[in-house]
């Protein structure tokens, strides 16, 4: 398995993919949670959103520091997986 900084940079692409329209037309992807429902690009955007939220100090999850922790787990393992659907 590649390192976390890895993913953490191939993150940061996909927010700069996200922002140029890059993944406008990304068709759903099967990531679990209905997601095959969505556009491939909400998906991203929750995802994002998720992780963003998870980072931020003051964010949902502040109160609880081991939900936190398995959480952030989870999310970049879906991200992993991510990462082999689309690029």
């Amino acid at each position: 398995m590649p390192p976390l900084s890895d993913l953490v940079c191939w993150i940061d692409g996909l927010r700069d993919r996200l922002e140029r329209g890059d993944l406008a037309g990304l068709p759903p992807v099967q990531l679990g949670h209905g997601t095959q429902h969505l556009a491939g690009e909400t998906t991203v955007r929750i995802m994002l959103a998720d992780l963003a939220d998870l980072e931020d100090p003051a964010g949902s999850a502040a109160r609880d520091p081991v939900w936190r922790r398995e959480r952030r787990c989870h999310l970049f393992a879906e991200f992993r997986w991510l990462r082999e659907l689309i690029g």
